[in-house]
């Protein structure tokens, strides 16, 4: 497990679990690339928290370390969000 985890937010956290309680998409940029994902989990593991989804055209399962999003846009409510930290 990698402990240089930088926790998000808990507004964005809990954007992400309603996210997952809905099955809704988002457009992740991840690595400087976008990513759209389903959601369908959001959790801690030790000290790290994750995202799981799938990619909805391909059904390729996502495992996502939060940390790792540099931006979240909300299609169905076309709105952007930057993660900041906690």
């Amino acid at each position: 497990m990698n402990t240089d985890y930088q926790p998000i937010a808990c507004t964005l956290y809990d954007i992400f679990e309603v996210a997952a309680l809905r099955s809704k998409r988002l457009i992740l940029t991840v690595k400087g690339q976008e990513q759209e994902v389903v959601v369908h989990d959001v959790y801690a593991k030790g000290k790290e928290e994750f995202l799981d989804g799938v990619e909805p055209l391909s059904q390729q399962p996502l495992h996502i370390r939060l940390d790792a999003i540099e931006k979240v846009f909300d299609p169905s409510e076309n709105k952007s969000y930057i993660p900041s930290r906690c």
